[in-house]
């Protein structure tokens, strides 16, 4: 009979200590770790992330963490799926507006997550889904389209290394908008290579050093129109001597010709602007 009653009781502890509670983590796991069964890992850091069930468990795990280190802007956790780890960068405060609180989480090489916080409470805003590798320094704030809101810049890295011409693109601009308290994308830019951008002219400098098309833009009822483009063959041709630069501006958006120069790089203050 002591026996019986040794093991029933130990049945009952071991159940108990088996449930998971209403939290995905259950209550013997460690805070940095995720326990992840019956979703592999493969699925739920794949870019499209469209399950509702694999949206609520990265966000219901980011907002735990942002409410766990309340004194912290910059932290990075490193989560643990079924034994493979990725790290889990966070950047919160008044990144986009100075009267609003935000934060965005990387999630290594894949997705950024935006939330927002009301009531005391972060919510998760939107999801920015990602292509290539995203590196500690590829997720850049600064005033794109100068309105006074600092917008999100997302660099692009590949398995080769850096952006380079052969990829699909190096960056992504999400552009914060203050009526709405979220961030929109301007898709035009992801196909540039080339960004530099100035905050005297209030322009945006856009390249293609692949196919030698440089352009100086500026912003006209919320879009951007070009102003200036220099065609070059720099980066194609090895001898200097073959070089040329053709230089057009454009009037009421038509493209006119301004001159045609051989021998000649593309000027140096363009150059500044893209960091070359």
């Amino acid at each position: 009979m002591k026996w019986l009653i040794t093991s029933i009781i130990l049945l009952v502890t071991l159940l108990t200590a088996c449930k998971s509670g209403n939290s995905p983590w259950g209550k013997n796991k460690s805070k940095d770790t995720l326990s992840v069964h019956t979703v592999p890992y493969e699925v739920l850091v794949d870019k499209a992330m469209d399950s509702a069930e694999q949206m609520s468990f990265f966000r219901d795990y980011c907002i735990r963490k942002l409410e766990s280190n309340k004194n912290e802007d910059r932290f990075y956790t490193l989560a643990v799926f079924d034994g493979d780890t990725t790290r889990i960068q966070f950047y919160k405060g008044n990144i986009c507006s100075d009267q609003k609180q935000h934060a965005v989480v990387g999630f290594e090489n894949k997705n950024l997550f935006f939330f927002f916080l009301k009531d005391d409470t972060w919510k998760l805003r939107q999801v920015m889904n990602g292509f290539g590798i995203i590196k500690d320094s590829a997720v850049q704030f600064s005033d794109v389209n100068f309105d006074g809101f600092k917008d999100v810049s997302i660099i692009w890295n590949y398995s080769a290394g850096t952006c380079d011409c052969s990829a699909p693109g190096c960056r992504d601009i999400y552009l914060y908008n203050s009526e709405l308290d979220n961030l929109q994308h301007l898709p035009e830019i992801r196909a540039f290579f080339d960004f530099g951008l100035s905050v005297d002219e209030k322009s945006i400098y856009l390249g293609q050093h692949c196919k030698g098309i440089y352009g100086k833009y500026s912003w006209q009822d919320g879009k951007l129109q070009i102003q200036e483009e220099y065609n070059s063959n720099q980066w194609n041709e090895k001898d200097t001597a073959r070089w040329h630069l053709e230089h057009f501006i454009y009037c009421d958006g038509e493209k006119v010709p301004a001159y045609t120069i051989p021998n000649l790089p593309l000027p140096e203050k363009w150059q500044k602007e893209f960091g070359w």
